[in-house]
């Protein structure tokens, strides 16, 4: 047989097989995985998989196979079950081995009985984590994925039977737990008891505090997933999941057998599956930068869509554009290298002296129209009693044996922006000191400590944080840029705010802007032109004798690379130097007691 009709028969087997991928079972998966496992790289058959992120639990069937894509949110000890297991027929007195993957309960039969002593069971450990939507993704983000992974959710009760002919009306579910060290099932007296008295033990917590969000998410989910492979998964990371879901309702049992788990710990590890469903993956997917032939053309065309963002943005800064320009650069920031304490590619920035009395919804038209451009972001109105309140850093919980949220955690790129304008004066307790060292740490060290009370650790991150203030922020920010309102812009500020959203309706312009934005911020920078580099040592010469502040060279240096990239260029030219070195003069000419340089 020729090599094209190799290719062409495997072709034939992948689409025979892609027609029945919405019917795939744990069972169908175990007995054809190489072939499954070839058909989960085509990105077609991945659309046909029904996702999970916005459609109620209600719409899904035990053991269907769908998506799921969400963060990280705390990890679990490895949890222990029979990877294989022996059953007899107590009818034929046979014997048969049974896998127990991808699902939570030991399918047997009224007359089969599991043998747990038998010495061809097999134990193993799968992993466990807490896996949320996506904190702080924004709607047209949310209908994007949606749209890209579109397939229609098949109907409990109109599901095919499935691939493997199990008689599930006939299945037996026996649960399978672990009691120090040893394996064991629950008969149904018991678990009818057990059920009874957890609904009790549930009605304690509420729906929030089992969800565990770092902020309300009206349409968050949490899924418990369960992984069974070894792969290098971190806290706070973004994942898509591909795996059997499990809605038994006798999981819904509080395991009261487990003398070693308290009630709140028995509560929250064992949610109703209603509210907090179990995925079996069978592929996770990390998540992809964007799309080479797309880069391409953003890059080719970024300074036409730069124009058309300078334009919105300069206008919703009051006409100010050199604010927009520094506001470009932040969008564009991230970390690209860490050393130590030392962040290389970070940009907070500070926007003030803008009138609240005259304008009192500024921060929040602006954050408005910054969501519909980023993929992630959340809006954090400090006030004095929300500075004193709030839980900004996870902390774990040892009576629940989990870890608690708090809203700093965030996966990377979501961008904070930070309301000052409500901020009073007042008396700061030891909780708002922390919530403020917290927000001092992530803006300038790109780091949030998570309390373990006997400890902590320090978690990177990289969280581009914009803080919104009418006179310079109590918050550090070395970038602060003092708006220069134009008065006409201020006095018809609500008739800009509609000719944005207007010229903002072009879905293309809208579309570009967001490539752009995701583009230009993964695109690698080189610093290789030793003209350049001889240009920058000669103006910061003179930037120190006039300035006397060394560390600024950092800043500078930052600003220019992100200018550069703004552009489309993946390298200084001296002409962008320049333009830096001109702006960092203007901002700083507008601030306070500072004159000309």
């Amino acid at each position: 047989m020729d090599e094209s009709s190799t290719c062409l028969n495997h072709t034939v087997l992948l689409r025979t097989a892609l027609a029945k991928i919405t019917d795939w079972t744990p069972e169908y998966f175990i007995a054809n995985k190489s072939n499954c496992n070839a058909i989960l790289e085509n990105l077609d058959a991945l659309k046909e998989i029904p996702l999970l992120n916005n459609a109620p639990i209600h719409a899904f069937r035990d053991g269907q196979l769908v998506k799921f894509k969400g963060m990280i949110q705390d990890m679990h000890n490895p949890e222990y079950y029979l990877q294989v297991y022996e059953v007899k027929n107590t009818q034929t007195e046979t014997f048969q081995l049974k896998c127990g993957m991808y699902t939570d309960s030991a399918k047997c039969l009224p007359h089969e009985m599991i043998l747990l002593e038998s010495e061809k069971n097999q134990n193993s450990e799968r992993h466990t984590c807490i896996v949320i939507s996506t904190p702080g993704l924004n709607d047209w983000a949310k209908e994007t994925y949606e749209q890209s992974h579109y397939s229609s959710i098949r109907s409990t009760n109109n599901h095919k039977r499935s691939l493997d002919n199990d008689n599930s009306e006939t299945t037996n579910y026996l649960e399978l737990i672990q009691k120090k060290g040893r394996i064991s099932p629950i008969d149904n007296n018991e678990k009818m008891e057990t059920m009874k008295c957890n609904t009790r033990q549930q009605s304690a917590f509420s729906k929030e505090y089992i969800l565990n969000f770092p902020f309300p998410m009206d349409d968050g989910k949490a899924c418990i997933v369960k992984i069974y492979e070894d792969m290098s998964l971190k806290l706070n990371q973004v994942i898509e999941i591909i795996g059997f879901i499990s809605l038994d309702p006798l999981l819904n049992i509080a395991h009261d057998s487990d003398e070693t788990m308290t009630e709140a710990e028995m509560t929250v590890h064992h949610p109703p599956v209603s509210l907090v469903p179990r995925l079996h993956a069978i592929k996770i997917i990390h998540s992809t930068k964007q799309d080479m032939t797309i880069a391409s053309q953003v890059i080719s065309n970024a300074e036409l869509i730069r124009s058309d963002l300078h334009l919105i943005l300069s206008q919703l800064l009051f006409g100010d554009h050199l604010a927009a320009d520094y506001l470009i650069c932040h969008l564009l920031s991230s970390v690209y290298m860490k050393r130590d304490y030392f962040c290389l590619g970070t940009y907070p920035l500070n926007i003030t002296h803008f009138s609240v009395t005259k304008c009192k919804e500024f921060p929040k038209y602006l954050y408005k129209f910054l969501t519909l451009f980023i993929k992630k972001s959340y809006l954090l109105e400090i006030t004095l009693e929300n500075l004193n309140n709030l839980t900004l850093l996870p902390k774990k919980d040892y009576e629940c044996n989990r870890l608690t949220s708090g809203i700093l955690q965030l996966s990377d790129n979501t961008h904070l922006v930070i309301d000052e304008t409500g901020l009073t004066t007042g008396q700061i307790t030891q909780v708002g000191r922390e919530n403020y060292n917290a927000i001092c740490d992530l803006i300038n060290f790109q780091k949030v400590t998570y309390d373990f009370e006997f400890y902590k650790i320090e978690y990177e991150t990289d969280i581009p944080v914009l803080i919104l203030s009418e006179a310079k922020s109590f918050i550090p920010c070395q970038t602060q840029v003092l708006l220069k309102v134009d008065s006409e812009s201020e006095s018809v500020y609500p008739q800009i705010i509609k000719i944005a959203e207007q010229y903002l309706k072009d879905e293309n312009r809208l579309i570009n802007i967001r490539q752009y934005l995701e583009t230009i911020r993964d695109t690698k920078f080189e610093f290789n032109d030793e003209d350049v580099i001889k240009e920058i040592q000669n103006d910061f010469i003179q930037w120190k004798q006039k300035n006397k502040n060394a560390d600024h060279l950092h800043l500078l240096m930052v600003l220019a690379r992100l200018l550069s990239l703004s552009y489309g260029s993946n390298t200084l030219t001296i002409e962008y130097w320049k333009k830096a070195f001109q702006m960092e003069i203007e901002r700083l000419n507008r601030l306070p007691g500072k004159k000309e340089t």
